[in-house]
């Protein structure tokens, strides 16, 4: 009797496997990686070396400082801008050719493919490594120059990326992770697995921990918007402003879990925009498109005017215009920086956001005196000021909740998905202590004092060491440095596919490449100059703030995820989840109407 497979115990035929490095769209960096996880579906399976194997904050382990930096680098390319809404899905191209292409990944499951990255970056090489291993790679890596252009680099393949186990035989490729990651090129991998029944699937290859994608997740919930939730909760009182700010936590979490729903319907959808064509076809994914570059241009704006009021308040001799023109010339030049580079500037914004929340908390506790003393608190109120104040805090209270343009894509990058409902809740628990320990502490500080951004009420109020003043206007000038560049980048890839000149062949002429060069240098300047001029016009940054969590928020992490779950999983959707969809949609347009009108009548 012959020797049984541990893998094929029913004598099945062996899955096959391929991992293909390939570049992304748009600069999204996805780095290679040489450990292992666990992947198992439809009839495939492959085995990886657990995480826990690795030591955590060990320098060579998943969990590593430097593993850490390229999951966030990762994470802060996932938010962009796709413009072939009347073309096929950005990732997958509709295909009734049965025929195996390796060169074109095709076909994939139900007729979809990666097409789109591979046409733009060229035809990837396929390396057969073994031919009894029945694995396959393809290589390929791309890497921004200082004005974005794509540049083609072809890796070979050496050493080992998946080390030998029982599940497959010995699967080789990691020359081309550890090449990405030491020369900082953006890429992604995927994995092509050929199923039991001879479909062929092609995959994400999910490459971030659980702390990584908790870590992110944070990053992404936790921004400027808290700066405001003090007012919020002055315009609507303690009881409402408390109980809002608990709902639209729990009420975006579930939201959350929705589109991690939607993404397990079909295992080749990765961003909010798929989900959005999966539902909706081209249409839906032209509105997610406008909606994230209103986003991206509303936080661009809020950024600028938070630099210029916050040195307004240390230095009042010269005004806030002056100082908005001033953070032209400081948040230009980053704008040229690779997305390598800016993401490890954008650390430092987390750090001054956070940072500044505790500086603002010690302040209450060492001043002894109100206002700005948690010792002797202002006077606050239990009810909203009126109607129009109470709908203006709708958009102040829910802005803070606004990450779920980038929670599929952070799913998908997971090596474990199905952990993805663990890391939102452990998300979710720290972003709600901070953003309304924040609301909290604002309102008791200063109470009706209080202004449209808790930093601008500190450095006005005397009483603090004298270094605190100068530290926050720190910290408040760091944030848009850190930020805006990456707000911008999504919108500056815009005007360069319009342009056409996002792609410029090497083989082009000496001056159409220096038209191109000059193009895009005039792009980034000129999205600056767009953020600088609307924040001279529209100076208050709580109707900034407003608008965004009122008009956008409510669109893109409540009505839309409903929306989504209604339309992809009407299958297997209960009776009471798709009554419980329906309620909040009614609801979240009403108060979003509500918000967006007063935001824009005050």
């Amino acid at each position: 009797m012959p020797e049984q497979d541990p893998l094929n115990p029913n004598g099945r035929k062996r899955s096959e496997v391929h991992y293909i490095s390939i570049p992304l769209n748009r600069g999204s960096a996805f780095s290679p990686d040489d450990t292992i996880s666990q992947f198992q579906s439809d009839g495939f399976m492959t085995r990886r070396q657990s995480i826990l194997d690795q030591p955590v904050g060990s320098f060579k382990g998943v969990n590593s400082l430097s593993r850490f930096a390229t999951s966030l680098r990762r994470a802060n390319s996932f938010r962009n801008i796709e413009l072939n809404a009347d073309n096929e899905r950005s990732f997958f191209k509709e295909s009734n050719d049965e025929t195996y292409d390796p060169d074109t990944l095709a076909p994939a499951l139900d007729g979809r493919r990666l097409s789109v990255t591979l046409n733009n970056a060229g035809r990837p090489r396929v390396s057969n490594l073994a031919n009894n291993d029945r694995v396959s790679t393809v290589s390929m890596a791309i890497h921004d120059d200082d004005y974005g252009s794509i540049q083609n680099s072809t890796i070979e393949d050496s050493g080992s990326i998946l080390r030998p186990t029982a599940s497959l035989t010995e699967m080789m490729s990691g020359g081309a992770g550890r090449s990405c990651i030491n020369n900082d090129m953006e890429s992604i991998v995927v994995k092509r697995v050929e199923g039991v029944d001879g479909k062929v699937v092609t995959l994400l290859a999910g490459q971030s921990t659980a702390p990584q994608t908790i870590f992110n997740s944070i990053n992404v919930l936790i921004g400027i918007g808290l700066l405001a939730l003090p007012l919020g909760l002055k315009y609507a009182g303690w009881v409402l402003g408390l109980t809002m700010l608990a709902i639209f936590a729990i009420g975006t979490f579930c939201t959350a879990e929705l589109l991690s729903r939607c993404l397990d319907t079909d295992p080749t959808l990765i961003s909010y925009a798929d989900l959005g064509y999966a539902a909706f076809g081209s249409k839906g994914r032209a509105l997610i498109s406008a909606l994230f570059t209103l986003d991206l241009l509303g936080s661009g704006v809020s950024l600028v005017i938070l630099f210029g009021d916050s040195l307004n308040a240390l230095f009042p001799q010269y005004s806030t215009t002056f100082f908005k023109i001033v953070s032209f010339f400081v948040i230009t030049p980053p704008v040229f920086i690779p997305l390598s580079v800016l993401s490890n500037i954008s650390l430092f914004g987390i750090l001054s956001t956070t940072g500044t929340v505790l500086l603002i908390c010690c302040c209450g506790l060492y001043k002894s005196s109100s206002p700005g003393s948690l010792i002797t608190p202002m006077e606050t109120s239990m009810w909203p000021i009126d109607l129009k104040h109470l709908c203006l805090s709708i958009g102040l209270l829910s802005a803070c909740w606004g990450g779920h343009a980038v929670f599929p894509n952070l799913k998908t990058d997971m090596r474990h998905p199905e952990k993805f409902k663990d890391c939102l809740k452990t998300t979710y628990k720290i972003t709600s202590v901070t953003d309304i320990g924040t609301a909290v502490i604002g309102f008791l500080m200063f109470g009706n004092l209080v202004k449209d951004e808790i930093t601008k009420n500190v450095l006005l109020t005397e009483g603090y060491p004298k270094f605190v003043y100068g530290l926050i206007s720190a910290l408040m000038t760091i944030i848009p440095i850190a930020k805006t560049p990456l707000n911008a980048r999504p919108i500056v890839s815009v005007l360069d596919v319009l342009m056409h000149i996002q792609h410029i062949d090497e083989t082009a002429s000496v001056l159409k490449r220096r038209v191109a060069k000059g193009l895009r240098t005039f792009n980034r300047i000129f999205i600056n100059v767009v953020f600088v001029l609307i924040a001279i016009n529209f100076p208050e940054f709580d109707k900034i703030i407003a608008f965004l969590g009122a008009g956008l928020c409510f669109t893109i992490c409540l009505i839309l995820p409903c929306w989504f779950y209604l339309r992809l999983c009407k299958t297997t959707i209960k009776p009471w989840e798709r009554v419980a969809c329906h309620i909040t949609i009614c609801i979240s347009v009403v108060l979003s109407t509500l918000g967006v009108g007063a935001a824009i009548i005050s």
